[in-house]
This record gives structure tokens, sequence and C-alpha cells, in this order.
């Protein structure tokens, strides 16, 4: 708790592989600028942002952060599902986002690491603590921009189930997946994965 304010200092932890060049990557700057902790292993409780988890973050992980973190895995994606497993903790996915990083701009999913703790740390509520991790990138107002209504949403609800509502309705008003008859966790999760393995596929 920061002293005098009665407000949670959240932590925020990152498992850093280094597999990419540092000089770029988004995680080392915050660790160097003492945003980040760089751990080997998280907390038990601790909530692990895992693109292939099953179940999106929601507001109903906002104990779990507030007692033990947030931690972000930083590997390549071409490693990353190798190193997935490696870590516990409370396993949560992002629902869909696009990243405004200059790597991927405008793709879906594929966020750097910045994005991503930036993106938890808003849908469970802490946004000062958001905003201190994007302002450390000069495109840090621009993932805001363009996900202000996406995260708005996710914001707003109460659990993953609602989450996961959310999601399959912004979906479905951009894409025919209204024609499709069962939107739920498992095809959101499969659309999610398949993104990224076609991205690993033409050799990011």
């Amino acid at each position: 708790m920061r002293p005098g304010t009665g407000v949670v200092m959240v932590n925020l932890y990152a498992i850093y592989y280094r597999h990419d060049n540092p000089r770029y990557n988004t995680v080392n700057k915050l660790i160097r600028l003492g945003i980040v902790k760089r751990v080997h292993a998280p907390l038990r409780y601790s909530v692990v942002l895992d693109p292939l988890a099953p179940h999106p973050i929601s507001k109903s992980d906002k104990g779990f952060i507030e007692r033990a973190g947030l931690v972000v895995i930083d590997a390549s994606w071409r490693k990353l599902m190798q190193v997935l497993g490696n870590a516990r903790g409370i396993r949560r996915r992002l629902p869909l986002l696009l990243a405004a990083n200059p790597v991927n701009y405008g793709k879906p999913y594929l966020l750097s690491s910045a994005e991503a703790l930036a993106a938890g740390l808003l849908i469970t509520g802490f946004v000062d603590e958001a905003h201190r991790v994007l302002s450390a990138f000069k495109w840090g107002n621009e993932f805001l921009r363009i996900n202000e209504k996406l995260i708005n949403a996710y914001a707003e609800a109460k659990s993953s189930k609602e989450v996961v509502e959310k999601e399959c309705s912004i979906i479905a008003s951009i894409t025919q997946l209204d024609s499709i008859e069962k939107c739920d966790e498992h095809l959101l999760l499969r659309m999610a994965s398949n993104i990224i393995r076609q991205y690993v596929d033409k050799g990011k």
C-alpha cells in the first residue's frame, strides 16, 4: 500500500528469457525502470498471463493480483509454447485486443509483454498502474486509443464468463461469427491459438 494514500501497490513480475534483442524488448525496459521485477518463478497465487489459458482475465482476479501480483512470461513467440508450462500460478489469457507496438501494429492477440501487462491491469481495475507501464513507450497512448472500446467492455465484466460473453459479442460485430452456433471460451481460445501459430509459422 502506498504510504498515506490507502492505494494498493501492484507488484508486476516478468519471467524474462532474453530470446529477443534486449535493446528493443519491452520487459527489459520496464525492468530497468524499476516498474517490473524479474523473477524465475511467480508466487503460488500470482495471476500469470498465458495466451493459451482457457479462461480470460477479469475483475474476479483483482484480489489475487493485489495479493501476489501480475506476471508476464517474456519469450519469443516461437519458443513461448515451450516455456509456458514451466510457471505455476493462476493462468489467464487476454481477450481480443490489438497490438500498438511497431512490430505487430494492428494485429489481434500479438501484444508485446508491456501491452499485455497494461491490458491485464486495465481489465482488473488498476488503471494508474497500467498507465505507468504504457508511459514508458512512445506508442503507449496509441495502445489505449485503438483498444479503448474493447478494454472498457471487458473492464465492465465482473467474471471470466462475462468477459467471454463480451468477447463473443465484439467478434460477432466485426466478423461473421454470429453464423456459428456456439461461441464459447473453447472457440475463442482456438481462434487466438490459430493466429499465434500462423504468426510463428511465418518465422516471426
